[in-house]
């Protein structure tokens, strides 16, 4: 079944693809009294979500080749790495106030209270939402290739038609021909 091999292939690649997206993103800006804006990058705070993003898309392209065994072994590697992803991401939302303490004593020179009236507002982005929602889909890709690998079409064996030490395919090179057809 063709469907399922491309949808767990689709599935993953979105799913890294969403996850490299959020990575990259501003998770939290905060704006200061006299009007700086300072921005908590994604990446500051999930530097591992970049990482899982990309054996996300790895994971897609190595399914569609894989034998049968590896085809289960990849589909569970999926799920862990969804699960992982998503875990990531949400785990690292939580050290957002941490992160722009850190940016607006860098930015001001103060810490402690002084450093908490100089900062005017506080907005967080969903980006770490989107970033356990890619771990969410590549979860769903995983357990596709789980469920449908074993109705995945088997790559072609064209040097099978041939048992081996009978020379039968040296004999059809020896009329010219192509054994590999």
């Amino acid at each position: 079944m063709r469907r399922g091999r491309l949808v767990a292939v689709l599935a993953l690649l979105a799913a890294g693809a969403l996850g490299l997206l959020a990575a990259t993103q501003p998770w939290a800006t905060a704006v200061l009294v006299d009007g700086r804006e300072l921005a908590v990058a994604g990446q500051d705070l999930a530097g591992g979500l970049t990482i899982l993003s990309l054996a996300s898309v790895a994971l897609a392209l190595v399914l569609p080749i894989a034998g049968l065994a590896w085809r289960f072994a990849l589909g569970a590697l999926a799920v862990l790495l969804g699960g992982l992803t998503a875990v990531h991401a949400l785990a690292s939302r939580a050290g957002i106030p941490v992160a722009v303490e850190a940016l607006v004593a860098d930015a001001t020179g103060l810490a402690g209270t002084a450093q908490a009236a100089e900062i005017a507002s506080l907005a967080e982005a969903p980006w770490p939402i989107v970033g356990a929602a890619a771990g969410l889909i590549a979860i769903v890709g995983g357990l596709v290739a789980l469920v449908t690998a074993r109705r995945w079409p088997q790559r072609a064996r064209r040097a099978e038609r041939y048992e081996r030490g009978t020379g039968l395919a040296w004999d059809v090179m020896d009329d010219g021909e192509d054994p590999t057809r």
